[in-house]
């Protein structure tokens, strides 16, 4: 009962700031389990007000792929479901929702630079023409999260280093199996307390 109160509490707190527009999420352990949770964590975000929600596994498969577009197809929300080999489409629309499985930022960086040199090579880009905007364009991840959560480690991950050079980030011991709404409210309330400084 108390429980329930004081996530009602900060669930007010919250709701009373402004709330980050885009949040990636890294899961650092996943044993193919409790995949309901990513319909939980959809459901928080989409009930703060969050427009794209990004989760990034590290562990890749074709069964993980099918199972999460099965659970997922039903969600109110707009998914993607990306790996090294494809992207699969599925969810009823709403909130933005990518979920990355084993796709690093080491290899998308990789892959957007050979992008770009296939394209000087055919001269369709001159060399001298080339800036920061320039591989963004190519990468796969368009978005930049404000926030990025790290479930379950305090170690860094790679997931979109290159668009995540300015986000705030949080660091939490619960792993993805016992992560409830409360500490995703927790996460959220500690963004907001922070004063951004984007890199200066």
């Amino acid at each position: 009962m108390i429980h329930k109160l004081y996530e009602k509490l900060l669930e007010r707190d919250v709701l009373s700031h402004p709330r980050p527009r885009c949040v990636a999420f890294v899961v650092s352990s996943f044993d193919g389990t409790n995949l309901e949770k990513f319909r939980d964590l959809i459901e928080w975000s989409a009930s703060l007000g969050i427009e794209s929600l990004l989760i990034h596994i590290g562990q890749h498969s074709g069964e993980l792929a099918l199972s999460l577009e099965s659970i997922l197809k039903e969600t109110p929300a707009d998914v993607s479901i990306i790996n090294a080999d494809r992207s699969i489409a599925t969810g009823r629309g709403g909130i933005s929702v990518t979920v990355s499985l084993g796709y690093g930022g080491k290899k998308e960086v990789t892959e957007a630079i050979r992008s770009v040199l296939r394209d000087v090579a055919a001269g369709l880009i001159e060399p001298e023409e080339i800036e920061r905007e320039t591989i963004e364009r190519y990468l796969r991840f368009k978005q930049k999260p404000d926030l990025v959560i790290r479930a379950g480690g305090r170690r860094l991950s790679d997931f979109m280093i290159w668009q995540a050079a300015y986000s705030e980030l949080y660091f939490t011991d619960v792993d993805w199996a016992s992560l409830r709404r409360l500490d995703f409210l927790r996460a959220i309330r500690d963004f907001q307390r922070r004063e951004r400084r984007f890199g200066r």
